[in-house]
């Protein structure tokens, strides 16, 4: 009986939390579409009101977080070690915080669904814990349309 107990609390566990991580995220599986032989993707609004969605640094798994106010791609360290990103040379960036030290490093390549974009310029930020934000060094490069809750990124 107590067996049946713990294993239902476990269920339960496991159940709230993939329902919170959904909320919080609900674009964790991207799914690529193609309409007039444009790719895109549709990404629906999270829980905090913004676009996350989870994509690939150098076939590295990443939370990321779609930035319209950052310039480049800032990606925390840890991800940037995923990745296998490497640590370029320090410049001073503005952040909402304040000014802090970060490093330029390059992206081989970065995957939003069947979205690819190589050979982009990023910087690996130490104040970051678990988003890469997605700057518009590489949103300038795709259409973005925003309807209701969802924000469409679509190849130009």
């Amino acid at each position: 009986m107590m067996a049946m107990w713990v294993l239902m609390l476990a269920l339960a566990t496991y159940t709230i939390n993939r329902w919170l991580q959904h909320r919080a995220n609900p674009n964790h599986q991207v799914v690529t579409s193609i309409d007039g032989g444009k790719r895109s993707i549709a990404l629906q609004r999270g829980r905090g009101g913004h676009y996350l969605l989870t994509g690939f640094i150098n076939g590295a798994e990443a939370l990321f977080l779609v930035d319209t106010g950052a310039t480049n791609i800032s990606v925390p360290v840890e991800i940037a070690k995923r990745a296998g990103l490497a640590k370029g040379a320090p410049i001073t960036i503005s952040t909402a915080n304040g000014y802090s030290t970060a490093y330029r490093t390059s992206i081989d390549s970065l995957m939003m669904g069947d979205l690819e974009f190589r050979n982009a310029r990023a910087h690996i930020n130490p104040g970051l814990s678990d988003a890469v934000l997605l700057g518009m060094n590489v949103l300038q490069h795709y259409e973005l349309v925003q309807r209701g809750d969802t924000l469409i990124i679509r190849e130009p």
